[in-house]
């Protein structure tokens, strides 16, 4: 019998060359570059880095701080393509949430937003904090500033802030404060000390209580919030002497700064986003620049200032360079204020 050779069967795949494999690595890349120039829209992240991220605000719902983070952090999910959640965490004048936000996992996945108080005075009111925010926080960027304004009574005869520091110059005076130690304290206590007047403060649990005292002139002037005292401007019920800020703000461009009277005098509050200490470089820069872009943009900008709020959009450095400044004017005054938030 006659032994066949066996036929050889050829394969039916044929085998790609190197050169094929390139070519088809350069067809994808080239279709994926048009259709992000095509939909202007980048690729997701990878499924570890849309995880939500915590953000912790240490105040409670509902006040301004708190509706101020969550157009932020609405903004900011958007620009991460990562859920951003915000997070009450109430108690101490922020420390509560500041000192959580301390000992998170330096991962991304847990920031706060802080405010000056929690980051500059309290170190300077309380001696029972479990953490240094100065130390033991990242700064990312200061987005939001606070105006405060120094305000009167309408039927006091008061309409400026130089005749204002002339009657506090002239007589022991009584001023009026939202609460001992807080940001609207130290201002009028600073702007005090710059023209060397003496005043006797009143510590109210808010606008509410000093409003009376205001109309009938018992408090010569009380310092708030914009974004508290501006409905009470508007309806004519107190009158606007100044911004505390040191140029006019965008909110209230026709009103005075203190430091066109007071020359060099600066106070504001501010919200910033951190982190824990050891965040990564890499995390770092990407937070840093979805921060900025957030301020920046348009729809926030109105939205903010909506709220009161001044849009600052900051760089790392910039916060930091602040912190250090405004921690060197503030703890002399909160010490020379004689407060504490124990």
């Amino acid at each position: 019998m006659r032994t066949g050779v066996p036929l050889r069967q050829e394969s039916l795949v044929t085998p790609l060359r190197l050169p094929s494999l390139i070519g088809c690595a350069l067809s994808l890349a080239l279709a994926a570059g048009a259709a992000f120039a095509q939909t202007g829209t980048p690729a997701l992240p990878p499924a570890d880095e849309r995880e939500p991220i915590r953000l912790l605000v240490g105040l409670p719902p509902g006040s301004g701080v708190d509706r101020i983070s969550r157009v932020f952090a609405e903004a900011l999910s958007q620009r991460l393509f990562r859920p951003v959640n915000v997070e009450n965490r109430t108690g101490a004048r922020g420390n509560v949430a500041g000192e959580e936000l301390a000992r998170s996992t330096p991962d991304g996945n847990t920031l706060g937003v802080v405010t000056a108080t929690t980051m500059i005075l309290n170190r300077h009111l309380s001696r029972q904090m479990g953490y240094d925010p100065q130390a033991d926080l990242t700064p990312i960027s200061r987005f939001a500033s606070l105006p405060l304004l120094v305000l009167g009574g309408p039927g006091q005869g008061v309409r400026t802030i130089g005749e204002l520091i002339e009657v506090l110059k002239a007589r022991p005076s009584t001023c009026g404060t939202p609460g001992a130690g807080t940001a609207q304290h130290l201002a009028l206590e600073l702007l005090i000390r710059s023209v060397g007047a003496r005043c006797d403060f009143v510590h109210f649990r808010g606008i509410a209580g000093a409003l009376p005292e205001l109309l009938d002139g018992g408090v010569q002037v009380y310092v708030e919030a914009a974004v508290i005292g501006l409905p009470l401007v508007r309806e004519g019920r107190v009158r606007l002497l100044a911004v505390t800020s040191r140029v006019r703000s965008a909110l209230l461009p026709e009103t005075p700064t203190v430091a066109e009277t007071v020359a060099g005098y600066e106070a504001e509050t501010w919200l910033a986003l951190m982190g824990p200490r050891g965040l990564a470089d890499s995390v770092l820069v990407k937070l840093e620049a979805a921060a900025i872009a957030v301020a920046r943009d348009a729809a926030v900008v109105r939205r903010l200032r909506a709220l009161s709020a001044e849009p600052i959009g900051g760089t790392r450095t910039e916060l930091a360079a602040t912190i250090r400044a405004q921690d060197s004017i503030w703890g002399p005054v909160a010490r020379a204020a004689g407060v504490t938030a124990d």
